[in-house]
């Protein structure tokens, strides 16, 4: 075998058996960068409107029953809160102020028909403070809330002949009950979210004076007790902007 033949074969060799070495030995594996994800931690104010509808049973008065007006409108206002989440869990409160002009006028007939009362009912605003839980997905809460309500009601009853005789009386009267509801919200932008949400009120029976507006037909009345009964339905949307919020990342696992 001559020398060159030699010198050939071995450098043959050498790069048989490093192939095979590099080939037992594993490269290092770099984890790729964790994703991002949503957080809906922080304190958040914003704006809301929408509409709603309420029913308004009025209590007899002196034996005289009446017919319960549905009121119908609209609402906008007002909200702010903060938000805590541990997992998918999400936990708040929230206060809420809103506006409104939620109003109905119904007919009772008395005398054989040739007399009535009317009956007005017209939300004024609306105040909620209230505590909401939700699970997260990612951008995406689900949520319930529940709490206090706070409104203000104004009250007008008409008697009349539909002709000549009229007498108004008038009365307003700040009432509290509960607040349910449900609803969505979508985190648009890091700092931006989007609501819909479904609210139930509750506010009982309350009391209130009806008084005579100024009118000579109700001079020998000046004033006199009533009370009626009110819930309404309301449906909102409404939009957030976030403050300490931040994308929080996922921790790969392999």
């Amino acid at each position: 075998m001559t020398t060159k033949t030699l010198v050939s074969a071995i450098a043959l060799a050498v790069s048989t058996f490093t192939s095979a070495m590099a080939a037992d030995v594993s490269m290092p594996y770099k984890a790729a960068p964790a994703a991002p994800a949503f957080s809906w931690t922080g304190c958040y104010v914003g704006g809301n409107g929408g509409g709603g509808r309420g029913v308004n049973e009025q209590q007899p008065i002196l034996g005289l029953t009446f017919n319960a007006d549905h009121s119908s409108g609209w609402l906008a206002g007002v909200q702010g809160g903060c938000d805590y989440q541990v997992g998918s869990l999400v936990v708040g409160l929230e206060g809420q102020f809103d506006w409104a002009d939620m109003k109905d006028t119904t007919a009772t007939l008395i005398s054989g028909g040739a007399a009535g009362i009317l009956l007005t009912t017209q939300l004024d605003r609306v105040a909620t403070a209230t505590g909401r839980i939700g699970y997260a997905f990612d951008r995406v809460l689900f949520y319930a809330k529940g709490g206090a309500a706070f409104a203000r009601f104004n009250h007008q009853m008409t008697q009349t002949d539909f002709a000549a005789f009229t007498a108004d009386f008038k009365g307003s009267r700040d009432v509290a009950g509960f607040v349910v509801g449900a609803g969505i919200e979508y985190a648009l932008l890091p700092n931006l979210s989007l609501k819909a949400e479904y609210n139930y009120f509750d506010f009982g029976t309350n009391g209130y004076t009806l008084n005579c507006s100024g009118n000579p037909a109700c001079a020998g009345t000046p004033l006199f007790p009533a009370s009626v009964r009110q819930n309404m339905q309301t449906v909102m949307l409404g939009v957030n902007w976030r403050f300490n919020t931040a994308l929080a990342p996922l921790v790969a696992r392999y």
